[in-house]
């Protein structure tokens, strides 16, 4: 609860407690680790969490959290492994889904991101994000229109998406609509 409503002093200090008198308590492990990757301390989330993992591998949530303190640390090829990991462990997991996209395509796979996000699309259409995502690359592979529908489809199930309307405003842009892309870039420094 503390650790939810961003109270993490004291929700650090229950799970050291914990973790005093049940030094591999997994679920605990898994937590301090998101919590310091939540504060930034990616190589201290990378350690909980290999340690939570140590203990109990079937943990998707772990594997996902782990790719993600990777990725921060700027580990593209082990944040990979860490959510194909958490893919074979729980093959409809969107958020390991996108993070994968994300990771792929920094790493200049733009085909198999888009697969990524996808395979999360196909799973919940309803994450603005995900469509973003997807927006992105397909703007980067040069198919704006493409990249036009999933920018459009990102703000129809977010209106307010800032960077939404950016990336729509860039695409319009590079089609010569330049009022329709003023217009959205208007819109992203309205929201943000």
């Amino acid at each position: 609860s503390h650790h939810r409503a961003g109270r993490l002093k004291e929700a650090e200090a229950i799970y050291q407690s914990v973790l005093r008198e049940q030094p591999r308590n997994p679920q605990v492990l898994y937590l301090m680790g998101l919590m310091a990757h939540q504060l930034g301390k990616h190589e201290m989330a990378v350690d909980l969490l290999k340690n939570a993992i140590k203990v109990n591998p079937d943990v998707p949530d772990c594997h996902n959290t782990c790719g993600e303190a990777q990725r921060a640390l700027q580990k593209p090829e082990l944040a990979i492994a860490c959510y194909e990991r958490a893919l074979a462990l729980k093959p409809d997991y969107v958020e390991a889904h996108n993070n994968l996209g994300v990771a792929l395509q920094a790493q200049g796979r733009p085909e198999n991101a888009i697969s990524s996000y996808e395979r999360a699309i196909g799973i919940n259409p309803d994450i603005a994000e995900i469509h973003r995502n997807l927006g992105i690359v397909l703007q980067e592979l040069g198919r704006t229109e493409d990249a036009i529908v999933s920018l459009e489809k990102s703000l129809s199930i977010n209106p307010d998406y800032a960077e939404a309307h950016n990336n729509l405003g860039l695409s319009l842009q590079v089609l010569d609509q330049h009022r329709g892309a003023i217009s959205c870039f208007e819109r992203a420094l309205a929201i943000n």
